[in-house]
Order: C-alpha cells, then sequence, then structure tokens
C-alpha cells in the first residue's frame, strides 16, 4: 500500500492527456479512499502505472471526473445539446499553441452546427469580430508539377522554395489566386540566385481530399494551421491583405468543425513561421463555404 506497481493500463483508461503533466488523485467510494498516481504528460505520455487497490469502478469514476476537467478546460458544456467531445485534433491544435510559447491572445470560440449556412456577417458576430476581414480559412494548394531534385538540402530536408503542398491561410472575403501563389514561392529564391526555378515548375490546385486528411489530419472545415500532422512537409503561408485587418486579430479552424481559434495576427506568423505574401484578391461575390 502506498507504493506504486507497474500494472498493465486497462483499456478503459484513456492513453493521452493534453492537460496535466502529473497527476496524484483520490477517489471516493464506499467511504473508501482509492489513490490513483502517474503521469500523463501534454500531448503523449501514457498512464502505465497505478497503485495495487485501484478497481475498475474507481477509475471509470476517475475518467469521468477528467473527462469533465477537459470539457471545462474546453468550455464545453456538461449540458451540451450537440454532444461535442473533445478529440485528438483539438489536443493537437491547442499543444501547439501553448508549446509555442508566444500566443498570448488566443481565444477559443464554439461555433452553432449550422454556422456554415449562415452569412459572413452572422458568423462575424458569433465570434465577436469587428470586421467579416478578420474572418479566415485555411486549405491546402498542391504544387501539380512539384519535382523533389529541384529542392534545396537543408538539415531537416525541408526546403519551403520547392515543397509539394503549402497550407494557404486566406481571407473569406478574398481567393487564392494560383498564379500569384506561384510567383511568390518562386521568388522566395533571389533572381540572382543559380537555384531559382523556372515558372513551369509550378502549378498550384486545391488538394485533394484523401492528401488533405492525410497530411493536415483534419476533415473538412476543421482545418487548422494548428498541429498539422506532417507539419515539416506543409509549410504555412498567410496572405498579405490580412496583416492589414484592423484590429489586427483573426479567427480560424480550431480542429473540429465547430469550434473557432482566434489570436492577434504578429503571434499567428511567430507562432506558425509563415511565409507573408501577395497571394489573394478580393472577392468580388463572396463565396461562403
Amino acid at each position: 500500500e502506498g507504493q506504486t506497481s507497474s500494472l498493465k493500463r486497462p483499456s478503459f483508461v484513456p492513453r493521452y492527456c493534453s492537460f496535466f503533466s502529473s497527476f496524484s488523485i483520490s477517489v471516493g467510494f464506499n467511504n473508501t479512499e482509492h489513490k490513483f498516481q502517474g503521469v500523463w504528460k501534454m500531448s503523449g505520455a501514457a498512464v502505465d502505472k497505478i497503485t495495487p487497490n485501484a478497481n475498475e469502478e474507481a477509475i471509470i469514476q476517475m475518467n469521468q471526473r477528467i473527462t469533465k476537467l477537459e470539457n471545462k478546460l474546453w468550455n464545453i458544456p456538461g449540458n451540451d445539446t450537440h454532444n461535442r467531445t473533445v478529440d485528438e485534433s483539438m489536443r493537437r491544435v491547442r499543444s501547439h499553441i501553448e508549446s509555442s510559447n508566444s500566443c498570448f491572445s488566443v481565444q477559443y470560440n464554439w461555433v452553432p452546427p449550422n454556422y456554415y449556412a449562415l452569412s459572413l456577417l452572422e458568423r462575424a458576430k458569433i465570434l465577436g469580430a469587428h470586421s467579416t476581414f478578420q474572418l479566415c480559412k485555411a486549405m491546402l494548394m498542391e504544387n501539380k508539377k512539384y519535382d523533389a531534385s529541384n529542392s534545396l538540402k537543408g538539415g531537416d530536408g525541408f526546403d519551403r522554395t520547392n515543397s509539394q503542398f503549402y497550407l494557404i491561410v486566406v481571407q473569406y472575403e478574398g481567393s487564392i489566386n494560383a498564379n500569384k501563389l506561384a510567383s511568390e514561392i518562386r521568388a522566395l529564391r533571389s533572381v540572382s540566385s543559380k537555384t531559382r526555378l523556372d515558372p513551369n515548375a509550378f502549378d498550384f490546385r486545391v488538394a485533394k481530399k484523401e492528401d488533405n486528411d492525410a497530411l493536415t489530419g483534419f476533415r473538412h472545415n476543421a482545418v487548422s494551421p494548428f498541429g498539422i500532422l506532417e507539419s515539416k512537409k506543409v509549410p504555412i503561408v498567410l496572405s498579405k491583405d490580412i496583416i492589414k485587418v484592423t484590429p489586427k486579430f483573426i479567427f480560424m479552424g480550431g480542429g473540429h468543425v465547430d469550434l473557432k481559434v482566434g489570436m492577434a495576427v504578429d503571434e499567428f506568423i511567430k507562432s506558425t513561421d509563415a511565409i507573408v505574401v501577395d497571394i489573394s484578391d478580393p472577392r468580388s461575390s463572396v463565396d461562403e463555404e
């Protein structure tokens, strides 16, 4: 008693936790106190040790309490009628944001399930935005003429000047101009550089759904620039028009279709190491996807 033994983690004990670095929890029932000890690390480490006197009922109660704590962290009400649950995609987003140590203005906003059926003005009102120009989306683009042999060899093998995929962050009030995107990515290599690529080396198109799912780890309308699964394969590109927005605060996907993340523009650029270039045009008729 009082010692921790290496027992196999039961299947009903959650493998990961996104908000505890360690724990020592007492759960009481039937006039008996049961203690649990272990380690849960931000987005990763497993609970593999529990004390010998733990039993299934106590562990279930502990799991329920932790679920309530996590729901509270994400502002999910106990009587949530939309049956929202915290998933790994959301945890990846939050882990990336918090580990960047540069996002001090971040806020998480839940929106109603009919959010995308609403006008941009209605969406802005729900989020508390001052302007529809603060509403942004992230879209994965693929260079169909990508040639790996054109890449510059870096320490990690990651070349932002010649990547097959780029995640583009653009305002809903704007649209991606593929020709501008190609020109700006090409210009990342200086004019005098012998390695500057030919204009014909670029042909940007919207990436396939299966590529988006595999590389970002997010589903449609939930794509976030934070917590991308294959971050070393997907540079972030921010439309230059976004830095002109007033106030300098934007909203984007948060890893769940009903969750939006808001933060200051300068914090976004710093935390994502975004490439800020002119790659969009104003919409004459807004496509409210």
